[in-house]
């Protein structure tokens, strides 16, 4: 259902590219790409158990999710993605007799993904992809601030986790200009932990993200191009 979906737009662009704009698109297909993401990390996991006096946190639903990403064209329908992200699940208030420490969750994917063009050969507006792959989950309860005065307790109390783990997704792109192009994406992160990360294993979630990227040819392909031109 959800190829479905994404493939609605880049029929509606079929229909609505100009003649002169076509070039604009196939040569998006020969590009290389960087850019960042912005959008909404989903919680589809488990929420954590406080312990009034002890252990108060403020986890919500739905987080920002950041992520810089690189994607290397293999083939006009084929591209290599890395991409680091970040998100703040939320705050943790923490009691050690005296000692009050206050900090967050934070969840760094570190994922290597195939994007795959389905109608890269055709002169479309939008370009809809899937992806797949995997990577590490790293997440982290960092401590901000301390009550405590020893300058040395700052880190004592962090905790982390790691997991190995797959991820899926998929979206549009959309190349705006010859260096430009924006898109849209769903990418959903099953991942759980082997030790609980405040009380929490399951940190599943599904995130909803726009970008923005610069869009590049390698120095090999565009000398290659101007002999072939000469």
């Amino acid at each position: 259902m959800l190829y479905f979906i994404l493939l609605l737009p880049a029929s509606w662009g079929m229909a609505q590219a100009k003649p002169d704009q076509s070039d604009k698109y196939l040569l998006f297909n020969k590009m290389h790409q960087a850019g960042i993401r912005l959008g909404i990390w989903a919680n589809n996991g488990g929420s954590p158990t406080d312990s009034p006096g002890t252990v108060e946190t403020s986890f919500k639903e739905a987080s920002l999710y950041f992520e810089g990403c690189f994607a290397y064209r293999l083939a006009p329908q084929a591209m290599l993605e890395l991409s680091v992200g970040v998100v703040n699940r939320g705050s943790v208030t923490f009691r050690e007799g005296n000692t009050t420490n206050i900090g967050n969750v934070l969840v760094h994917p570190i994922l290597l993904q195939l994007k795959l063009y389905p109608l890269a050969s055709v002169k479309l507006r939008f370009q809809p992809y899937l992806s797949a792959g995997g990577g590490l989950y790293y997440g982290r309860r960092t401590v901000q601030f301390t009550t405590s005065g020893d300058v040395y307790y700052f880190g004592v109390e962090e905790q982390s986790g790691t997991n190995l783990n797959y991820v899926l997704g998929g979206g549009i792109d959309w190349p705006i200009g010859k260096k430009i192009g924006l898109e849209a994406g769903i990418k959903y992160m099953p991942i759980e932990f082997s030790k609980g990360l405040q009380t929490i294993r399951d940190y599943d979630a599904i995130a909803f993200t726009i970008g923005v990227k610069y869009l590049y040819r390698s120095k090999e392909l565009e000398v290659s191009n101007a002999r072939r031109h000469k």
